[in-house]
């Protein structure tokens, strides 16, 4: 069949890429015993990808409370009539890094969607990347 949608898969380093030119993602992570998911903003700097949040939102306490939380982040883009875009999933450790010299620049590089005072700097350092395009094939 032509046109057909096809996945490809994405070399990690691509997928990094694709991120430093999206906006956000999801980060989800277990607070309280339950899965959670929560919508963020990110810059990506130095292959860490850094978020800005508040220092009482459920991320930030769930960092806090176990530092190097495991959380996945995933972030895409496709459009809604073709369906094809990409999507990228990274797994690794979340860190409160709001002390550490330079955080404060970093959480302004960070739009945040949601209009709130921000005070605290979660980098997530991947320990895996994974991608996939959606493109047409023939």
């Amino acid at each position: 069949m032509e046109n057909e949608r096809k996945p490809v898969e994405l070399d990690p380093k691509v997928a990094m890429g694709l991120l430093t030119h999206a906006e956000f993602g999801r980060v989800a992570f277990v607070a309280g015993g339950l899965p959670t998911i929560r919508p963020l903003n990110h810059a990506v700097f130095e292959g860490r990808i850094f978020v800005h949040t508040r220092h009482s939102s459920v991320f930030a306490e769930a960092v806090r409370a176990r530092p190097g939380l495991e959380v996945a982040y995933q972030v895409d883009e496709i459009k809604p009539h073709s369906r094809l875009g990409w999507s990228v999933l990274v797994a690794g450790a979340a860190t409160d890094v709001t002390g550490e010299r330079g955080a404060e620049q970093l959480g302004k590089r960070v739009r945040s969607w949601i209009d709130r005072p921000l005070d605290t700097v979660i980098a997530i350092k991947p320990r895996t990347v994974t991608g996939l395009r959606l493109t047409i094939g023939d």
